[in-house]
């Protein structure tokens, strides 16, 4: 049930969906912090996880813990033959950790598929409590485990801890809200070298526009992480969008990665960690606009909780969507250079209006977008075009032309996400696009130096309850 989203990953905030375009990656938005949304994929039951929590098919076990002489449980407890005793206290330390699943109430809503998620548990004692902190892909997540020590040393959760679902999994987020964590030290070397336990918790699922809660049981099983980290690149991303890479567990406050350019033009790019307030990074980035076509190599220092450095070597240069080539700005007239996704065209026509100047303009109806490299004289500070609405229902508001432009080299992206007028409108007499609105001209100021612009037109896309339909036709395409 999670929605897919679009490869260019422009990423625009509507209320009822998402846009989609022509290439990237599906991370969170452009510049936005990802965070259940990148998850863990889902370990087999007691299996290893490996590098990014993503393993399936470990060593199988059942969940729990054995005691001394005793056979493993389910329960996390010490076997037969063993005592409570044998659970000691937790060190500072990193676990490769998996979660077997059932749901124990569905909420009304049937079919939920999730038997299994994996992550990575990283603790430190405070006091008899363990600070505690939990990774997946770009997913990074503090907490507390409050600590027993009556008896046999046991951890448990004072408040609800968020763990990341896996992506077989049809929840959206998941959080533990009871816990019974034990360790044990098979080998009599002081040191723990297996966590077990179960507990309940709950998962979030979205249908349409509507969420719903489910209940579910779990039992844990846990290995020391002895897996290197890596990083999740984009593939093909818009220069528009900046350039992020999740990591596959968190990583070390004193980590680093930069971009180089496998050209011979562009400067090294360092990318920036986050979220520092969280213990540890989850994911890196640069917002630096990188220019068509470009290659980048992944170079990286540090690593993760447990010091294992990363594992980057067999990562592939992350390429920059093909340059579409220099657009005329001749208003579309001749055969444009551009980047279409989805439906985009170059039409001559709508029913009976004709474009909106000379033979073409460019159309873009839900779902899609278009993208532009501009050359940029010395003097000029902005992008100017004609927009005109097109609507299958008459006198409805148009909201959302979705247009973002900024400078190759530059940060700074200047994007129009106002309503476009609808009134008075004209009928068009087509089929689809029965009426169209006034036309009405947008500037995007440009703030930083630079020869070369990119712009990106897209409309919104709904998903759930969502308002008429509607359309773009844009003309008049120019740099002033």
């Amino acid at each position: 049930m999670k929605s897919a989203i679009g490869v260019l990953g422009l990423l625009v905030a509507v209320a009822c969906g998402r846009t989609r375009d022509e290439g990237g990656d599906p991370q969170g938005g452009a510049g936005s912090e990802p965070g259940a949304g990148g998850q863990s994929p889902a370990a087999g039951s007691g299996g290893k996880l490996d590098a990014g929590g993503s393993g399936k098919g470990g060593s199988q076990a059942t969940g729990g813990l054995a005691g001394t002489g005793g056979s493993t449980v389910s329960d996390g407890h010490a076997g037969e033959g063993g005592a409570e005793g044998d659970s000691i206290p937790l060190a500072e330390s990193s676990w490769n950790t998996s979660l077997a699943l059932t749901v124990t109430k569905s909420a009304g809503i049937v079919n939920i598929n999730c038997a299994a998620t994996g992550f990575t548990l990283h603790v430190s004692p405070s006091g008899s409590n363990l600070k505690a902190i939990i990774g997946g892909v770009g997913f990074v997540q503090p907490g507390e485990l409050i600590g027993d020590s009556a008896g046999a040393p046991t951890y448990s959760v004072s408040r609800a801890l968020p763990v990341p679902a896996s992506s077989e999994c049809d929840l959206e987020s998941i959080e533990l809200t009871q816990l019974a964590l034990r360790a044990s030290d098979a080998d009599g070397d002081g040191t723990a070298d297996r966590i077990g336990g179960r507990g309940k918790a709950n998962g979030r699922v979205v249908v349409g526009d509507q969420g719903f809660t489910a209940e579910l049981s779990f039992t844990l099983e846990g290995v020391p992480d002895t897996t290197q980290p890596t990083l999740v690149a984009p593939s093909n991303p818009h220069p528009l969008d900046s350039v992020l890479l999740r990591t596959t567990e968190p990583i070390a406050l004193t980590s680093s990665v930069t971009l180089t350019s496998t050209g011979t033009t562009s400067a090294d790019q360092p990318l920036s960690g986050y979220t520092a307030g969280n213990g540890a990074f989850g994911y890196f980035s640069t917002p630096v606009i990188l220019p068509f076509g470009s290659s980048w190599k992944v170079s990286a220092t540090g690593g993760d909780l447990a010091s294992l450095p990363f594992d980057i070597e067999a990562l592939p240069p992350i390429a920059v969507l093909a340059d579409p080539g220099l657009f005329a700005q001749d208003g579309f007239e001749n055969t444009p250079a551009l980047t279409l996704g989805g439906d985009a065209k170059i039409v001559t026509s709508v029913g009976t209006m004709g474009a909106i100047t000379g033979n073409k303009s460019l159309f873009v109806p839900p779902d899609a977008s278009a993208s532009l490299h501009l050359a940029r004289a010395s003097g000029t500070s902005s992008v100017r075009f004609t927009v005109q609405s097109l609507m299958n229902d008459s006198g409805t508001t148009v909201s959302g032309l979705l247009a973002e432009a900024g400078v190759i080299g530059g940060s700074v992206r200047v994007r129009y996400d106002q309503p476009i007028m609808s009134t008075p409108s004209t009928d068009t007499s087509d089929n689809t696009w029965k009426y169209a609105g006034p036309k009405q001209e947008v500037t995007l100021g440009l703030t930083e130096s630079g020869s070369d612009v990119v712009i990106r037109f897209a409309t919104p896309v709904c998903r759930g309850l969502c308002p008429p339909a509607r359309a773009l036709l844009i003309d008049d395409l120019r740099v002033e």
